[in-house]
């Protein structure tokens, strides 16, 4: 059963452990990279990917100047997605698919006012973009990221429909 958790310290040993493909490395940046940045931020916020009982993934919920770093004017009812890694071992077996179908339950724990969720993807990366459409992000613009043209997506939250 895949869940989406809060950072805890029983997750460290997993997530240090999680090995990515190294052409996925363009994409996003490995668990040990991610979490001192985040670490004490109060506009960001480690969430574990669990599979049983083990730390398989992680991705990061930011609000603030970390989700607006991504658009081209601010958008303070949007929380962005950033930093998704799931562990190469488990890849393939829906794992990612599953995390991403919770957000819309978990994210309005985390951020009470955030009506959708955003995120930016490289257009080298189909698998990725496959994975949050099949879950009901749409391409909402373009932009040019530090790799080239990434997709803006969006997932609106229950009720509230993304413009």
């Amino acid at each position: 059963m895949v869940r989406l958790e809060a950072l805890a310290p029983e997750h460290l040993p997993g997530l240090l452990a999680l090995h990515l493909p190294a052409d996925q490395l363009a994409f996003t940046s490995h668990p040990s990279e991610v979490l001192p940045r985040v670490e004490g931020d109060p506009d960001r916020r480690a969430v574990v990917i669990t599979a049983g009982e083990q730390a398989v993934g992680l991705f990061v919920l930011s609000v603030g100047a970390h989700r607006d770093r991504y658009l081209p004017v601010p958008d303070p009812s949007g929380v962005a997605l950033s930093s998704l890694s799931v562990d190469a071992r488990t890849q393939g077996r829906g794992v990612g698919t599953a995390a991403m179908r919770l957000l819309p339950m978990y994210v309005p724990q985390v951020f009470s006012g955030a009506d959708h969720v955003l995120l930016v993807v490289n257009q080298r990366n189909a698998p990725a973009r496959r994975v949050y459409e099949r879950v009901g992000f749409t391409v909402t613009g373009e932009r040019q990221g530090p790799i080239g043209p990434q997709w803006l997506m969006a997932l609106a939250l229950p009720g509230v429909a993304v413009s």
